[in-house]
């Protein structure tokens, strides 16, 4: 068992059961209520993995399409007892990860119970699979029908080509389609091992008890099997030709993309935290609302206040997503590709401005303490050594202007990728 203090705030226990499953307790005695997190290190980019030496490829939209199943058990529906239980529940799946989540009051334990019971007992039966499919196919129309979700997976393709990055988390319609309940309960027994699952409760209780009450659920009780090996997409060169389409939009957009080349497979995985950390911060430095550089852009009439800058991190891939609505793409395309390529000087010119952005990153990061979920669901397991919100808080507090500099130095990054989407065009796509 590890332990952890930050400042004010209580002690978080870290402890890997017998079992191999990884729990997490961050108690918060001034709220009322308790979220409880089940997170598989499994998501949409897993599709392939090596299985008792073979190699197993599975139809795309397969990780989420267990999450969806998941909550039908044969007598009931888990989350309509939950709701019966007087818990609110969901469940989500991204790239590399899929969470299960609870919420419920401080002394009603039974959702948590329920929640780390239908997590560890698939059924996946042929009529519920086969009605399945429709609604998720569904699910994939209406995605594909929002401009923004779709812009997106066209940067992401850009930028991973041949990567089911690039790819709908859903799938598609025919590979959602291929989907059958064994390759359901192949991909459950694959990931769903208890040393390949986190369990993260917040809020109220005692820390005792709950561990306790931990051990005696399925969750805590499973026998753990050989886990598989995942594979990794080899990554392939960013398509950098500027991509031109025509979407139903009623003014041009541009969107940008760049790779960053974060070293998952050696670098300490807090090191890759702060790494994370710095490309969140030089990016709202440089393109941020108060930037010199967006607010030149934005007094020339270049760009208005839909402008929006990101850098995003998970498991194995790290990014920056930049999308504009413009009357001048092309001009766009350029000046941000400049600042993109040149984004070390760029840096290197604000550092008067750097506490002001560290600060309000501060802000924001505690101001999600008040949040028991976003406490819970924030947690990505191993991807940064089990770091929480409250290390995530203690690795900005701790960094320097000149720390970060020097970091983004040795972070390589990529060309840039774009695409412009103009409303006057014939469909191209």
């Amino acid at each position: 068992m590890s332990n952890k203090t930050h400042n004010f705030l209580p002690t978080e226990h870290h402890m890997t059961l017998d079992n191999g499953l990884r729990v997490h307790l961050l108690p918060r005695p001034e709220f009322h209520q308790i979220v409880g997190v089940v997170g598989v290190d499994y998501g949409a980019r897993d599709n392939s993995f090596v299985q008792n030496d073979q190699l197993v490829t599975q139809p795309a939209g397969i990780a989420h399409f267990v999450e969806h199943r998941l909550f039908a058990q044969p007598d009931h529906d888990a989350f309509t007892r939950l709701s019966e239980l007087g818990a609110m529940a969901n469940a989500f799946t991204t790239h590399s990860r899929t969470s299960y989540y609870v919420s419920t009051g401080v002394d009603n334990w039974a959702p948590l119970q329920e929640l780390l019971t239908f997590t560890q007992e698939p059924y996946f039966d042929l009529p519920s699979v086969q009605r399945e499919q429709e609604i998720i196919t569904q699910e994939i129309d209406m995605y594909e029908d929002d401009i923004n979700s779709r812009i997106y997976r066209m940067i992401l393709s850009r930028l991973y080509p041949n990567d089911p990055l690039g790819a709908d988390i859903a799938g598609t319609a025919a590979s959602v389609h291929q989907i059958t309940p064994e390759q359901l309960n192949l991909a459950f027994e694959a990931f769903y091992q208890p040393q390949n699952m986190d369990v993260v409760i917040t809020g109220a209780f005692d820390e005792q008890k709950m561990l306790a009450f931990i051990k005696q659920t399925p969750a805590g009780q499973r026998k753990s099997q050989q886990t598989v090996t995942k594979i990794t997409p080899k990554r392939q060169p960013i398509v950098t030709d500027t991509l031109e389409v025509a979407l139903p939009v009623s003014r041009n957009k541009v969107v940008l993309g760049q790779r960053w080349e974060l070293d998952f497979n050696t670098l300490a995985r807090r090191d890759i935290l702060k790494m994370a950390i710095v490309g969140s911060l030089a990016i709202d430095l440089v393109f941020g609302d108060f930037s010199p550089t967006y607010m030149t852009w934005y007094n020339d009439g270049l760009i208005d206040d839909n402008f929006s800058a990101e850098f995003d991190a998970e498991r194995q891939f790290a990014y920056v997503t930049i999308v504009a609505e413009t009357a001048e793409p092309e001009e766009v395309v350029e000046k941000v590709s400049a600042v993109l390529t040149g984004l070390v000087s760029e840096v290197d010119k604000l550092q008067t401005s750097f506490e002001l952005v560290k600060n309000g990153m501060l802000s924001r990061l505690i101001n999600k303490l008040n949040e028991l979920e976003e406490i819970a669901i924030r947690f990505e397991g191993q991807t940064f050594d089990e770091a929480t919100l409250q290390d995530e808080i203690a690795t900005v507090q701790a960094l320097n202007f000149a720390d970060m500099l020097a970091i983004l130095k040795t972070i390589p990054a990529s060309s840039i990728a774009s695409i412009i989407i103009r409303s006057d065009m014939i469909e191209l796509c």
